[in-house]
């Protein structure tokens, strides 16, 4: 399992001439560290002198975000799956028209998994601004880069894994699923850009 892998022994795989892990694996990682921060901000908030009208809502807050981390941490490797799964469907055998025809219908249905797997990433990344939204607007004020760094890290990967659904999207065959993709892509592209634009315009520090 990839996520249970050492930083440092990642990092070597990363580094490595193997094509996994990749992009998607890294905007799930992306994601996971967002809302880590988030939860490292609500963390010390709860208990802070001067917060206590926020206590209850950090401590919740806290606990949702360590629920997406969870996912994104899994979606680490079911990205690196995916992927590995289409490359292993070119393997399959064409020497019939039978084989071949379900060879390239199975690549057809692996590509878009493939496709959905990032898209669920970028999916679970949304939360993350109202995380940081919150904590910086509500959380313990010695922590609130870490909130706006929430909100870069959730545009990161956001855009990492649309890359990747876009990547995996135009080698489908059915327009129409093609077509919903992209458009989901666009959409979230578009929310992503603005959300952080609109949280970092937020910060002050004094």
């Amino acid at each position: 399992m990839l996520a249970d892998l050492t930083m440092k022994d990642f990092m070597k795989e990363l580094a490595s001439n193997s094509p996994i892990p990749g992009g998607g694996s890294i905007a799930a990682m992306c994601g996971s560290t967002g809302c880590n921060l988030v939860a490292m901000v609500a963390a010390l908030t709860v208990g802070k002198k001067g917060y206590e009208e926020y206590w209850d809502e950090m401590a919740k807050l806290k606990a949702d975000m360590e629920a997406i981390s969870d996912e994104q941490l899994k979606a680490i490797d079911d990205d690196a799956n995916a992927y590995a799964t289409v490359v292993g469907c070119f393997s399959m055998p064409k020497n019939t028209e039978e084989e071949k025809a379900l060879r390239a219908k199975t690549i057809q249905e692996k590509t878009e998994e493939a496709a959905q797997v990032p898209l669920g990433i970028a999916e679970r990344a949304v939360p993350i601004f109202n995380g940081a939204r919150e904590v910086i607007a509500k959380g313990n004020k010695n922590a609130v880069s870490d909130g706006a760094i929430a909100a870069m890290m959730a545009r990161t990967a956001i855009l990492g894994a649309l890359y990747n659904v876009r990547i995996n999207a135009v080698s489908l065959k059915d327009e129409a699923k093609k077509a919903a993709l992209l458009k989901r892509c666009e959409e979230l592209e578009k929310l992503a850009q603005e959300e952080e634009a609109d949280i970092l315009k937020t910060v002050v520090f004094k």
